[in-house]
């Protein structure tokens, strides 16, 4: 067996060692590894620049206000009419929060936060070596590989969920780039306000009161350490829907604060004892209070300005409108009346209907409703995307606009009679300029 392994070596030696020779002689002559030195080292300047570019560009200086403000919509007199908002809780300051869920989150998380810049170096490393074995096992993603709170927290704020290394390496460079503009007590402020506790709840405000029914400032370590428990994995460790897997999760929780000097072992072990007791007092806030003029608003904003939804909805925009309150409130009370409409089909399909208000005088929007029955966010808005011939809608403005523009009165009236122009019979009608006559008019 040795022999065979000894011949194996000298054979593959001879086959290398030519190899070795040629590359010696070329490199010496044309200086090809100095070259590539040369090369690799512009590469990672260039990627290093454009890195540190898109990080100063990301205006990272108004995160803290992005996260902690909703976007505000005011009506034409500039009173807000209301807010639009997704993956946002109740924003509080960090003397509002319990100090257990501090320690809670970082023994589990991050437990180096205090003593690092933004990023791991061993956490990075380990991203690479994922990365080299996942490229060599044909996969192009990064299966795990330690992020730290602010990069978790940039991660959530500014970039996708996808697993790549060049998200990771976005990630690297916004992170530092935070920490130069945050102290660590903004930054945990920050994560612990946009961290997702499951079943619709964002921030450890809210958590506290959907699971709990208390503020953040009143949760016990037992109780912090079950939200700590949830970052990982929201959907299978919150306690309504997987009670067992979510003390399961806590006791693991309660353990690492031990390793990490935040608990002693009896406290541990008392708190691990101790049932999850549940308690739902969250109140879902919400100011989409006009939905299809709402719609409108972010469909403009996209449009025009080139903004995501996820932008709008989130980076605390103040948006100023013409809309009247008064008159979209009205409008909708009207759409819910069902009253006012034809019954429903023998099926049960409501009778649509959709109506816009634009002010005279500005030419603005005042009130929008595209539809009734139950509103869809962003769906089909039947009062400005529906294609269809506008029928007798054009006739005050192809008509009677025109017609008392040039001199007609609102009773006055046409001779009702045949005439042959160029052999093609026109028969006229009476057409008397009044607001009957818009509705219940003749056709030509």
């Amino acid at each position: 067996m040795n022999n065979n392994s000894s011949g194996f070596f000298h054979r593959l030696k001879a086959k290398i060692k030519p190899i070795h020779q040629r590359w010696r002689r070329v490199n010496k002559k044309f200086h090809l590894l100095k070259w590539i030195m040369v090369v690799v080292l512009m590469l990672i300047l260039c990627l290093s620049t454009y890195l540190t570019y898109m990080a100063k560009t990301a205006h990272v200086d108004n995160l803290e206000s992005s996260l902690s403000k909703t976007t505000e919509i005011f009506d034409v007199n500039n009173k807000k009419a209301g807010e639009l908002y997704a993956q946002k809780g109740t924003y509080v300051k960090l003397n509002r929060i319990s100090s257990n869920i501090p320690k809670a989150v970082l023994s589990t998380e991050d437990r180096n936060f205090y003593h690092e810049y933004g990023f791991s170096v061993k956490g990075t490393a380990r991203a690479v070596l994922l990365l080299i074995k996942n490229k060599l096992l044909g996969r192009d993603y990064i299966s795990g590989g330690g992020s730290t709170l602010t990069q978790q927290l940039v991660k959530n704020a500014y970039l996708s969920q996808e697993q790549t290394f060049s998200r990771k390496l976005k990630e690297l460079f916004l992170s530092i780039q935070v920490e130069n503009d945050y102290s660590k007590h903004q930054i945990l402020t920050m994560y612990l306000n946009n961290a997702y506790f499951g079943n619709g709840v964002w921030g450890v405000q809210d958590a506290s009161q959907k699971y709990f029914g208390k503020d953040a400032s009143q949760l016990n370590a037992a109780e912090s350490a079950v939200l700590a428990g949830m970052l990982t994995s929201p959907s299978a460790f919150n306690p309504i829907d997987h009670p067992k897997a979510a003390r399961e999760r806590r006791n693991v929780v309660l353990q690492l604060m031990v390793e990490n000097n935040q608990l002693t072992q009896s406290q541990a072990d008392y708190y691990k004892a101790t049932p999850i007791t549940l308690n739902d007092t969250y109140v879902r806030k919400d100011g989409y209070k006009y939905p299809y003029y709402f719609d409108s608003v972010i469909d403009e904003a996209i449009d025009k300005y080139g903004l995501t939804e996820s932008e709008i909805m989130n980076k605390g925009y103040r948006i100023y409108t013409n809309l009247n309150q008064n008159q979209q409130a009205a409008m909708q009370q009207n759409f819910d009346n069902n009253l006012l409409f034809p019954a429903n089909a023998a099926d049960g399909t409501q009778v649509q209907a959709a109506s816009i208000a634009v002010s005279p005088s500005s030419g603005g929007v005042s009130a929008v409703v595209g539809g009734r029955g139950q509103h869809v966010f962003r769906g089909f808005n039947r009062a400005n995307q529906i294609k269809r011939q506008p029928g007798s809608t054009m006739k005050p403005l192809a008509v009677y606009t025109p017609a008392l523009q040039a001199g007609y009165k609102y009773d006055s009236s046409l001779v009702d009679k045949k005439n042959h122009m160029d052999q093609i019979n026109i028969r006229q009608r009476t057409m008397i300029i009044s607001t009957k006559a818009v509705c219940q008019c003749m056709k030509l």
